[in-house]
């Protein structure tokens, strides 16, 4: 039986300068001695190992230094006997490292320039792929691994389909790749679907989401591992509801098994708050009181609380009333604590949203777009007159039709015409 580690997404060097910045390197750590626990033969890293395209070199020292513990952890490497790139194949016949890489978006850089996942593979630390195939033999078995690095996602369907791997004969073949699906991933322009993925391979195994999960090809069903990350750096809800780790495929003539390896990692909280109408100084008690129920429990390593926002405040009150920094400094010998208020929205500007998706869905014209608004403003400004025969008097002056007629003359450029109309 072969045993394969999967890791993924593991972003060395992220928040690095704060107080997380050991955590990528922490939990990288784990997620290989849980593999060399269960005796993994080798182990495939899916891309995005790096946070940064060119880390800083502390971070290259640390990264060199980690993976050469990993690496003389093993009790054997993988024999190479062939290889092929660009559609040709060679006879290698030579023993590898036992770390499989590909790069991620985060490393990717222009052709012809160093990534940090260069650094590694010519410091003979892994066996690094982008669009190439190597076939192992591992005791008596042979596993064909298949590897396209992170592509720009315009050309990565062309790119797939010109690389055009073929599965080895009479060997485990396994697919990497780094890029957006549609089916795991929001709405992207190029990205992938799991129908383009290639016939006759055994195991796909895909980087860049960092949620695990595991599907299957729509027409051979092959297991579509989706490995996700070893480490929290969007701090999602759903990054709060599943434990991260690494995989181990325990491979036979007959099946392959999934098995997860969860790590222990720092806690990530999440939270929302949803306002209506109501001032900063209540938004602010009630924030207080979600922070202080993490901020009086233990924990080995001081948790992650996020708080998003979203909502509209009370009349005369913008976002930078709520003083989310003030909120931060009261318990950060506590938790980390990190508070989104993207989403809150005054009320004035509540409305003016409001108004441009009721003219949008009427799918006005510019110039139609324009003139309701410009219609809207000045009703508004009628009704904001107190007296009576003000109002009347600023219709009398008026003239909606003939604002119409100006207004479409000068959309069109007719500007004699309408210093006519006027």
């Amino acid at each position: 039986m072969l045993k394969v580690g999967i890791i993924s997404d593991t972003h060395l060097g992220f928040a690095w300068g704060e107080e997380r910045q050991e955590d990528s390197f922490r939990n990288l750590e784990q997620a290989f001695d849980e593999i060399i626990r269960h005796e993994a033969d080798i182990v495939l890293l899916a891309g995005d190992i790096f946070h940064d395209r060119i880390p800083r070199q502390e971070i290259l020292a640390r990264a060199i230094e980690l993976f050469s513990k990993c690496s003389v952890k093993f009790k054997s490497r993988p024999f190479c006997i062939k290889a092929v790139k660009d559609k040709q194949a060679h006879e290698v016949r030579q023993f590898t490292s036992p770390l499989i890489a590909i790069w991620g978006t985060h490393e990717r850089r222009h052709v012809g320039a160093t990534n940090p996942m260069h650094i590694l593979e010519k410091a003979g630390l892994v066996t690094l792929l982008h669009a190439e195939s190597v076939l192992l033999e591992i005791n008596s078995d042979k596993l064909g691994i298949h590897g396209l690095s992170g592509i720009p996602e315009p050309q990565v369907r062309q790119a797939l389909q010109t690389w055009e791997p073929e599965p080895f004969e009479n060997s485990f073949n396994i697919m990497m790749l780094h890029q957006n699906f549609k089916e795991i991933m929001p709405p992207v322009d190029h990205a992938l679907e799991f129908s383009d993925l290639p016939a006759g391979f055994d195991l796909f195994v895909l980087g860049h989401v960092h949620n695990t999960q595991i599907k299957k090809h729509p027409l051979s069903k092959t297991p579509i591992l989706v490995v996700g990350s070893t480490v929290s750096t969007q701090s999602q809800k759903i990054e709060s509801e599943i434990r991260k780790g690494a995989y181990i495929a325990e491979i036979s003539r007959q099946s392959c098994e999934l098995k997860f390896l969860p790590i222990k990692t720092r806690q990530l909280f999440y939270e929302r708050v949803t306002v209506a109408n109501q001032k900063p100084a209540e938004i602010s008690m009630k924030i207080r009181d979600m922070i202080v129920k993490y901020a009086n429990q233990s924990y080995d390593l001081k948790p992650i609380v996020r708080i998003k926002i979203d909502g509209v405040l009370a009349q005369n009150f913008s976002p930078a009333d709520l003083d989310v920094a003030g909120l931060a400094r009261e318990h950060v010998d506590r938790i980390i604590l990190s508070i989104d208020k993207s989403n809150l929205v005054s009320e004035q500007l509540e409305q003016q949203s409001k108004l441009l998706e009721e003219l949008k869905a009427k799918k006005l014209s510019i110039d139609q777009m324009g003139l309701e608004i410009l219609q809207r403003y000045l009703t508004q400004a009628k009704q904001s007159f107190a007296a009576p025969s003000r109002s009347t008097a600023l219709e009398d002056k008026v003239d909606i039709k003939k604002l119409e007629t100006i207004f479409h003359l000068l959309a069109d450029d007719e500007l004699e015409k309408a210093e006519e109309a006027l």
